[in-house]
This record gives structure tokens, C-alpha cells and sequence, in this order.
């Protein structure tokens, strides 16, 4: 997928008049992830495919204006995020929640007690994690689940690095006591 990536920044480099063909090679690569992104914090399908349709019409609108200065792939989750929360913004919604569904492909084939049982806690995990603050969910689902970096999350956020350390550091903490009261139930 690097190579991949690779090629359509050469090609965006080379000034390639095709912008469609660019488009389409990294919706490609990125629709699933950009979707998911997008279901992530607005909980609704349809509205997740609409932001998704709406970050590759931004990604064809500005393509021109990419300076190489962060990956594709931290360029186009940068337009997912600023999607996503434009959206939320203007419909005023402060915290949603993730269907389960969204997490059925993070988990592992094994034997079905086995994966009851890790389906069961990544389910109460995922409840956990939904009760976090907005500003510490998307470090943790951008970091755990896209499993991008701290220099990565500080571009897409537009935050600084030790903000990022900071907000991620405090969202293990949150979680590590959410998890420790619930001991009892499922952990």
C-alpha cells in the first residue's frame, strides 16, 4: 500500500493534468479507512458516506494545493477529521456512540468461545471508550484503531506533539480507572 502511495505522490509531484485518475487511485487505498474515520464520530452510515464523498471532492478540489509536507494518508484523514467535525458542529452534537458493527473487522477469527469471549470485552472496551471525552476518543480511535503516530495525529488534530502526548496519555489513564471500576463485570 506504501508503494502505492509512492506512486500517486509521484504522480501529483509530476503535475499529472489527470486529477481523476489520482482521485481514484487513493479512493482505493483510503475509502474503507475514510469511511470508518467518518462513522467513528458521526454513528450514521448514511451521513458517514456522505462526509466520505465530501473529503474526495475536497481532496479533487484542493489535490493541487498538497505540499508533501505530511503522507497522503495523514492528508486525507486531516480532510476526514475536519469533515467529521464541521458536521458535528453544525448539527450541535456533542458525543455520539459507535454501533458495534464498527469494530467486527478489528476482531480475530478463533474458536467460537474464544471470540465470543474477546467480542464480548472488545464490546465493553468500546462502551468504555465511548464514555471518554470527544478530544480523548479520537486520540485513542485514531491511534489504537488507525494505528497512526504521534507526529501523524498531531498533523491531522493541528495540535502539537505534547499536546497529543498529553491527551493520549490522559485517555489511557481515563481508561486504565474505567476499566479498573468495571473489574468486576468483564475485565
Amino acid at each position: 500500500m506504501r508503494n502505492k502511495e509512492i506512486h500517486i505522490k509521484h504522480e501529483i509531484d509530476s503535475a499529472c493534468e489527470d486529477k481523476g485518475m489520482l482521485i481514484e487511485q487513493l479512493m482505493e487505498l483510503y475509502t474503507e479507512k475514510v469511511y470508518l474515520l467518518a462513522y467513528s464520530f458521526v454513528k450514521d452510515r448514511g451521513i458517514a458516506e456522505d462526509i466520505s464523498q465530501e473529503v474526495f471532492l475536497k481532496a479533487y478540489k484542493y489535490i493541487d494545493n498538497y505540499r508533501g509536507e505530511a503522507s497522503l494518508k495523514s492528508w486525507i484523514y486531516r480532510i476526514t477529521v475536519n469533515a467529521s467535525l464541521d458536521f458535528l458542529k453544525k448539527k450541535s452534537i456533542k458525543q455520539l456512540l459507535l454501533e458495534n458493527s464498527f469494530f467486527e473487522n478489528f476482531r480475530r477469527t478463533e474458536s467460537a468461545e474464544s471470540s465470543y469471549l474477546e467480542a464480548d470485552r472488545n464490546e465493553h472496551l468500546l462502551q468504555i471508550i465511548l464514555t471518554l471525552p470527544m478530544k480523548y476518543r479520537t486520540v485513542i480511535v485514531l491511534h489504537y484503531f488507525y494505528d497512526l503516530n504521534i507526529n501523524e495525529l498531531s498533523s491531522i488534530l493541528e495540535l502539537k506533539t505534547n499536546t497529543v502526548k498529553t491527551r493520549l496519555s490522559r485517555a489511557r489513564d481515563m481508561l486504565r480507572r474505567k476499566i479498573e471500576a468495571r473489574k468486576g463485570e468483564v475485565f
